[in-house]
């Protein structure tokens, strides 16, 4: 298993909370191992006192990329800060797979594209969480606010990215929708309707090029943004505006679903039923937590990085880790590279 890079520094809690959450990650899986980007002084005698001293190297830093930093600036500016060190050296070591960060979103992207470059043929990488769904699989939604203005050929990069992430991870022909304002197939605007034809064209059966003889991917067609929980889709594909208001709405929703369910159950009369529902409710809370799949990845750069919420807890961050190191050992840069070739040979670039 290749090593995944932490940055320490970055996150509203760092640098504790992303200690605790490395400790964790390397509690919960005894193959991983880590290179954390940090103070030395704070990190080593706590990986000492969890007896992981064997599993960790420490890239020594002080310097971080804050939020009110300009991204691009930053990079330049602090050559020695936490996120630029630790994707100069995912860029430059076989040995790593992976790079993780709380940091700010803005610079954690913007050095993914500097430092480590896309995979050939992509157009533009996306940031792709993967959001709960009612039969508990998960689907993913790309992108989520890295590219805010998208050509269709853009989305259909995204669709193929997603589609051998999907497969990567064990989902047999991934099924894709379009995310729009009804499922009809006129339904859109010019982005989306130029993306559902070309979409269309690799989902034909004339065009059996995907893995043994089968379309290059399996599109259902539009999808409506209510039905992104429903389990009919494992991918969801949109430009980044739309996605990133469908994030944000969903974490909205749940905030409100949150408050008016503890008021629900709050008071005496209450109680029987609270007590009753308590073992459910912690555990419904836990499967749609954003602590559940701790970090987004982004995909299309020549090497994984996750993306872990700036709030993220111990949990979350272990999760990113976790989830980083599967990433790390997927190979997905030479088959994505592969599907949009075969992609090109039937829709262009």
């Amino acid at each position: 298993m290749k090593k995944v890079i932490v940055d320490i520094l970055g996150g509203d809690k760092a640098p504790d909370v992303t200690i605790d959450g490395a400790i964790q990650a390397l509690t919960r899986n005894k193959s991983v191992e880590l290179v954390l980007v940090g103070d030395k002084d704070i990190i080593e005698p706590r990986i000492k006192a969890a007896g992981f001293e064997g599993r960790v190297e420490i890239l020594h830093t002080t310097e971080a990329i804050t939020c009110h930093d300009s991204p691009t600036a930053a990079i330049r500016q602090k050559p020695n800060s936490s996120i630029v060190l630790g994707q100069s050296a995912l860029k430059d070591r076989p040995d790593c797979g992976a790079f993780v960060s709380a940091g700010s979103t803005g610079a954690v992207l913007t050095a993914a594209f500097m430092k480590i470059g896309r995979i050939e043929g992509v157009s533009r990488p996306a940031l792709c969480p993967i959001l709960p769904t009612k039969d508990g699989r998960g689907t993913m939604v790309l992108d989520v606010g890295a590219n805010m203005d998208c050509k269709p050929i853009n989305l259909v990069h995204f669709a193929l990215m997603a589609d051998v992430y999907m497969r990567a991870q064990g989902r047999e022909n991934p099924r894709i929708g379009l995310l729009s304002v009804g499922t009809e197939d006129e339904k859109g605007n010019e982005l989306t309707l130029g993306a559902f034809k070309l979409l269309k064209q690799l989902s034909s059966t004339e065009n059996d090029r995907g893995p043994g003889g089968h379309p290059l991917v399996n599109f259902l067609g539009n999808a409506e943004a209510r039905d992104v929980f429903s389990g009919k889709y494992d991918i969801i594909v949109c430009d980044g505006f739309a996605g990133n208001v469908l994030l944000k709405t969903m974490e909205g929703a749940g905030s409100l679903f949150s408050h008016e369910l503890k008021k629900a159950v709050s008071g005496a009369g209450a109680l029987l039923g609270k007590l009753m529902l308590a073992r459910r409710l912690l555990k419904m809370k836990r499967s749609l937590s954003e602590d559940a799949t701790g970090g987004a990845i982004f995909i299309g750069v020549k090497k994984p990085v996750i993306k872990a919420h700036g709030n993220s807890n111990a949990t979350a961050v272990a999760n990113a880790i976790l989830l980083g190191a599967r990433a790390g050992d997927m190979d997905l840069g030479e088959q994505i590279k592969t599907a949009i070739q075969n992609a090109a040979k039937i829709v262009g670039e």
